[in-house]
């Protein structure tokens, strides 16, 4: 680096700024991903797309919630759940089409005859826990089954207190199936913008009529912002905010110079608490933990607290780490991070 002072004025300005957004109409409408092109997918099943009248809305929802329930092949349960999507909110329509024609799903359409009577007894507020797990399964990472088992538990205790539904649920889904749901449909960018969209307009909803969806929204929003991103809030706070020096060491030029590019791409996306789901591929990948290990690892040390285990960051050089944090330790402190 020529001018390693620079870096620091750069990592405190950027991160300084970092802060969530919300886009305007106009803003949303200058950053649509462009439709996919999947002429080359050809296609290779025929799924139901069951669709409700507007007036019995819910009934396809809970139709194609039992059949994926029930179903053992991906396709089949993508579509259904793609059809629970739409059943809560049409606007979804085009995106899913695009993301069910693109892993080879030609959607046939099922229209569900009204039926008031059913329609009356419709549980609305199951219907917005389970779509709201959905929404989580579409968009969120979540490693493994002991992870996704404690999150989506915490998820479906809070809209049961949101919405005030007493009776048990379980997880809709089990870890197989949304693998398979974000992998199937949440790969979809049009898919994973409609549905930032949707929840960040839904969450500030004063309607009368969006007042339970608003809640779950404005959860929604809270819970999925900032995913996997926690490594910016560390180096923030164990080395960007005191300014540390070990940021202008030549050990970890590299990785500093590379995550000050991505603090300052995420900064200047029109929405940077979503980054990870919204921006283009190439940026996520610039943004990724994998691309600073050992700088995580060095801000991770000084996190922790008395007798606390290391947390393990695989690909770190932890001789460099060892070195480093003793370096910040020395010069502002045992008990400064």
């Amino acid at each position: 680096m020529k001018n390693p002072e620079t870096i620091l004025e750069r990592l405190s300005i950027t991160m300084g700024e970092l802060r969530a957004r919300y886009p305007t109409k106009e803003d949303w409408l200058m950053s649509i991903p462009p439709v996919s092109s999947n002429s080359h997918i050809k296609p290779t099943s025929v799924n139901r797309f069951f669709t409700s009248n507007i007036r019995t809305r819910g009934m396809a929802f809970y139709e194609a919630y039992a059949a994926a329930k029930e179903s053992n092949d991906e396709k089949e349960l993508c579509t259904n759940v793609a059809s629970m999507l739409c059943d809560v909110h049409d606007g979804f329509r085009s995106s899913v089409e695009e993301a069910l024609h693109g892993i080879g799903v030609i959607p046939t359409v099922v229209w569900l005859p009204a039926d008031k009577d059913v329609a009356d007894g419709l549980v609305w507020p199951l219907i917005l826990i389970i779509f709201g797990c959905c929404i989580i399964m579409l968009l969120k990472k979540l490693t493994d089954e002991v992870n996704f088992k404690y999150f989506m538990n915490n998820s479906i205790s809070e809209l049961k207190q949101i919405l005030g539904y007493d009776a048990d649920l379980d997880i809709p889904f089990d870890f197989e199936k949304a693998i398979e749901i974000r992998r199937d449909l949440g790969y979809s960018s049009r898919l994973r913008q409609d549905a930032i969209r949707f929840i960040l307009k839904k969450s500030n909803s004063t309607a009368q009529k969006d007042r339970k969806i608003s809640g779950v929204c404005h959860y929604l929003c809270n819970v999925l912002a900032w995913s996997e991103m926690r490594h910016f809030k560390v180096i923030k706070e164990s080395l960007v905010k005191p300014k540390s020096l070990i940021l202008l060491h030549p050990r970890i030029a590299r990785q500093v110079e590379a995550f000050t590019k991505a603090c300052e791409s995420v900064q200047s996306h029109i929405c940077p608490q979503f980054f990870m789901f919204l921006a283009p591929v190439s940026d996520v990948i610039q943004a990724r933990p994998s691309r600073f290990r050992t700088l995580i690892a060095i801000a991770q040390e000084l996190e922790r607290k008395g007798n606390n285990c290391p947390i393990p960051v695989k690909g770190a050089d932890w001789k460099v780490v060892q070195d480093l944090v003793k370096l910040h330790r020395d010069t502002y402190g045992c008990n400064s991070s």
